[in-house]
């Protein structure tokens, strides 16, 4: 079977190294990701925001002569401002949405931690009491003179648990004379040490998350109880950074004045200008200080991202005309690429070339062996152009033919390292009445399969990512927010409060 797959592979990387034209076969690869990631982000429950993030990855915007070719994502915000005249106030609606929509995912993701956390805390909770009981079962069945001293019994007690129960002298004494009678208030600090450590990860999840502290510590008594505050902080936050962002003489609009010209309007400016407006505005500069070189730096960080507004503009439509509309997107990405390749190689080669023939290859495609010998001066302007996309037609498909050699390459030689570890592993299946060749040719045969997506997968993530020029876009600069992490919270016995659902 090895031999079979690695036939297979050397054939395709030999087809790689003789095939003139390899932009069919990048293209099929395109189709085939394109439409598998479009459906599966179209179903999944959270919405199509990490088909958004993955086409953002794959096609990010690029410079292609003096226009700003933009990413898909970018593309569909083009269209939604260029439905008002009015720049200013188009542009500070749509981050306006931009801000709503991505505060309400996180509200929603929030929700979910705090569910999937309390399932977990229960789990450890209800885990932990076992072994206590246990302990204290034991305990029970010792005569006096043969239980160990209080110390020794919390030292064990935490040895038990995986955790440092903190008593006071009272319940040491009270432990000492019957630990019994100590059992239910060691469950009680137990469960509320857990909650307090369970309700501190989730603040430092939830503050890493959008960037925003949560404001001073609170005390908690009880699960709901942490659920409950720590929503509403995170509320309040996200209130707070959407009111410091787009409300009333919020940075956005301070901005938007400093940025845009004050005649500008959405039929003057290009549409390379309102990218590079929707690009400036979501990423920020703050100074800091990098304690490395000691030494006073910028910082860029994300303001807000547009992938959950886009997400939406996408809802309630047929995955069949997405994928169109992302492939369409897709093949003028690669025109406006090879026309990016072939003026950058053209105005590198035309400094020294003298003759048609310094072009190579691609003045020979691009007008035949007959006019090699002409002079790059007597070139016309159509003749220039018909060079310029002959030379961005060879340099990209060069440039395909290096990644589909990469690609096969680098992951090939993973497959080989995971099949000898099969190879060695395979044996235990004996074990469980089962025959190994069977089994190895089966999951031989899975891998293999993987192995062929994977590279598809791979190639496709970096068709776009060479460019000739890189985007340069100027960060706004920001003041510094605090960003300090909230206190832990600490247990206390108040009052239980109803939690809200979102």
């Amino acid at each position: 079977m090895l031999n079979q797959q690695r036939a297979q592979i050397y054939g395709q990387r030999d087809r790689i190294f003789v095939k003139e034209e390899l932009n069919d076969d990048v293209r099929e690869m395109l189709e085939l990701e394109v439409t598998q990631r479009v459906e599966t982000g179209l179903a999944d429950e959270e919405g199509p925001w990490k088909l958004i993030a993955w086409l953002e990855q794959v096609q990010p915007p690029f410079m292609s002569g003096e226009r700003l070719f933009p990413s898909f994502g970018l593309a569909l915000l083009l269209k939604e401002l260029n439905k008002s005249s009015d720049l200013r106030s188009s542009t500070l609606e749509l981050i306006t949405r931009a801000i709503d929509t991505e505060n309400a995912h996180h509200l929603r993701a929030i929700e979910n931690l705090l569910d999937t956390t309390e399932q977990n805390l229960e789990t450890q909770i209800a885990s932990r009491e076992d072994t206590l009981d246990a302990y204290f079962d034991g305990l029970r069945d010792m005569e006096d003179n043969e239980r160990p001293r209080p110390q020794k019994i919390v030292e064990e007690i935490n040895n038990l648990l995986g955790m440092q129960l903190k008593l006071n002298n009272e319940q040491l004494r009270a432990l000492g004379e019957d630990p019994q009678d100590l059992r239910e208030d060691i469950r009680n600090i137990l469960s509320s040490q857990l909650t307090v450590l369970y309700a501190s990860r989730v603040i430092a999840a939830v503050q890493n998350r959008f960037g925003e502290a949560l404001g001073e510590k609170f005390e908690i008594s009880n699960w709901e109880d942490a659920a409950d505050k720590i929503t509403e902080a995170a509320e309040g936050a996200l209130k707070r950074r959407r009111a410091r962002l787009v409300g009333e003489s919020g940075q956005i609009q301070h901005d938007i004045d400093n940025l845009l010209p004050r005649d500008a309007s959405a039929g003057s400016a290009n549409d390379t200008t309102k990218l590079q407006l929707l690009l400036s505005l979501s990423q920020g500069a703050r100074a800091d200080f990098d304690q490395k070189t000691h030494r006073q730096i910028k910082r860029v960080f994300a303001r807000f991202t547009y992938a959950f507004l886009i997400a939406q503009l996408l809802e309630g439509q047929k995955a069949e005309d997405v994928i169109d509309d992302v492939l369409g997107h897709l093949e003028e990405a690669e025109e406006a690429l090879r026309f990016a390749w072939g003026e950058r190689e053209y105005g590198r080669l035309s400094a020294n070339a003298q003759t048609l023939s310094d072009f190579g290859v691609a003045a020979k495609q691009a007008f035949g062996e007959e006019r090699l010998n002409e002079t790059v001066a007597s070139l016309g302007e159509s003749d220039r152009e018909a060079l310029i996309e002959a030379i961005g037609q060879y340099a990209l498909n060069e440039v395909h033919r290096q990644l589909l050699l990469g690609a096969t390459s680098e992951l090939w030689v993973e497959y080989l390292t995971r099949i000898e570890a099969l190879r060695v592993s395979i044996g235990l299946e004996a074990y469980a009445q089962r025959d190994p060749l069977v089994q190895y040719k089966s999951r031989a045969s899975e891998m293999f399969t993987q192995l062929v997506e994977d590279i598809r997968g791979l190639v496709i993530s970096r068709v776009f990512a060479y460019q000739p020029r890189p985007v340069e876009i100027t960060p706004v600069e920001t003041a510094n927010v605090p960003t300090t992490t909230a206190s832990t919270p600490q247990s206390d016995n108040g009052k239980k409060k109803k939690r809200r659902r979102h």
